[in-house]
């Protein structure tokens, strides 16, 4: 009988509880790719940084059972693969103060006027995340959308907190997100952007 290694995924949907990062990680290093999708990003930055605990999130349970299972496939033991809402994750789960460096990957642009109250970036949401980045954590944010690129420029635009930077992914601007790969293929290109916080 064949057996399956799984990494189980932490299931924050719903729960109004702080996540204990003590108990998940003893390494000096946390990063966020929110929204991780397939993982690709998630796990390449974990074999790059052994000394970093990289929090893959995401909402499908599906795709983090696949991630997990890939992250011990790989013998990657510094991914941890969590279910939860972004806005929930940033807004009350997550410590301040803790975490290195978010990656906000190709998010869902809701590109239809009626739709656009479903987007995850907004001025809220970036001024509650720079508290749970560390001084000098960097928030990185990409897109193949211009509508929705100009939109998270012109919210962050008056946030004193955050420092616009063009070094905060530089071991990282190689790797590209399963989904930037499918963009490349239909010829649209990817903007990358990185804030520092102040």
């Amino acid at each position: 009988m064949k057996t399956r290694n799984s990494l189980p995924f932490l299931d924050l949907l719903g729960h109004a509880e702080i996540l204990d990062l003590t108990a998940l990680t003893p390494l000096p290093r946390l990063e966020l790719d929110l929204g991780c999708g397939k993982g690709g990003f998630s796990l390449e930055l974990a074999r790059r940084h052994p000394d970093t605990l990289v929090l893959a999130a995401d909402i499908k349970a599906g795709r983090l059972k696949k991630v997990g299972n890939k992250a011990v496939r790989q013998k990657l033991d510094n991914v941890r693969t969590i279910r939860c809402l972004g806005w929930e994750l940033i807004a009350f789960q997550i410590p301040d103060a803790c975490l290195d460096r978010v990656h906000v990957l190709c998010p869902d642009p809701w590109p239809k006027d009626k739709h656009r109250r479903h987007r995850m970036l907004s001025s809220e949401f970036m001024q509650r995340l720079s508290t749970k980045l560390k001084p000098g954590g960097i928030f990185h944010y990409s897109t193949d959308d211009l509508p929705y690129l100009a939109w998270v420029k012109e919210a962050i635009a008056p946030l004193k907190c955050w420092i616009p930077c063009d070094d905060g992914i530089v071991d990282m601007a190689d790797v590209k997100t399963e989904f930037e790969l499918l963009w490349e293929r239909e010829g649209k290109s990817v903007t990358h952007l990185t804030w520092r916080k102040a």
